[in-house]
């Protein structure tokens, strides 16, 4: 099936791809703490005004993150939470690559692939700011997707 304008498109697009889960292991740099857990929900959404399809993490959080820094010169720079990102825009998908074009599902594929979708992941949990047990300070820490899977 070949979509011939922004409107078709936007209306079979969240059918063809409703959206997704993946369950994923990240490896936080911090020798505090051991691998930590997380499952996102992946979507596909139109925007028309702008002209592309977004690929977006709907909701991403992890399991819950302590570790206390007690005795530490750093005071409060402990962490007691979990990640939670929401809306948060992996990529975008131009409706010109698709539209008219017989391979415009491969062109959508190719970007939720597992690779593709590690490294998307990983940039945003590396912009995700972490806060200290105050509250008070905001801070970031590398972190690395070891495994990704997708739930059925």
């Amino acid at each position: 099936m070949v979509y011939n304008s922004a409107a078709e498109l936007c209306d079979g697009i969240e059918v063809m791809y409703p959206s997704f889960y993946v369950q994923m292991t990240i490896e936080i740099v911090d020798k505090r703490f051991g691998p930590v857990k997380a499952e996102a929900e992946i979507a596909i959404k139109p925007d028309e005004s702008k002209g592309f399809l977004e690929v977006l993490v709907e909701d991403l959080e992890s399991e819950h993150i302590f570790a206390d820094e007690n005795g530490s010169i750093y005071g409060s720079f402990g962490i007691d939470q979990s990640i939670q990102i929401y809306d948060e825009v992996l990529d975008i998908i131009p409706f010109d690559e698709l539209i008219g074009k017989e391979n415009w599902k491969e062109a959508v594929d190719s970007f939720i692939v597992e690779e593709k979708l590690k490294g998307q992941l990983e940039k945003v949990l590396n912009n995700y700011q972490f806060s200290d047990m105050s509250g008070k300070y905001k801070f970031r820490k590398i972190c690395t997707i070891t495994e990704l899977q997708f739930l059925k």
